[in-house]
């Protein structure tokens, strides 16, 4: 019995083939390996070096970390406050506008349902 990749007219590929392109793959992957080595080497290299240096540069950097997310933070805090104030007068006014309606609309109610009421107890209308 022939294997399925034969009997679909698919050569197999040789073994040295796919040897040869895993070597390859293992070569370049190492290379990349090493290069992200060196460049991380190399950044901590330049960091001790600018820290040695100049030694007020971490606490000016944290402060501006600091500075930075204090910003974002309060930014977000005003929008809060602004957005709750807002919403307070808004409902304030909505408020009295909806308690006026509903006063209007039950008066008028109350008026419609004792005009019924009137007209059951009088005396019937002739048609």
């Amino acid at each position: 019995m022939q294997p399925t990749q034969a009997k679909n007219g698919i050569p197999r590929a040789s073994t040295a083939k796919v040897e040869a392109r895993v070597e390859n793959a293992e070569v370049a992957l190492r290379e990349r390996v090493e290069h992200a080595r060196d460049i991380v080497e190399d950044l901590r290299d330049r960091a001790e070096i600018a820290l040695h240096e100049r030694p007020y540069l971490l606490p000016v950097a944290t402060g501006v970390l600091g500075l930075g997310v204090g910003v974002l933070i309060g930014s977000k805090l005003s929008r809060v406050m602004l957005f709750t104030a807002a919403g307070a007068l808004l409902s304030e006014s909505v408020r009295t506008q909806v308690a006026k309606i509903s006063r209007d609309f039950i008066k008028d109610l109350g008026a419609d349902l004792e005009a019924d009421d009137d007209l059951e107890e009088g005396e019937p209308s002739v048609t």
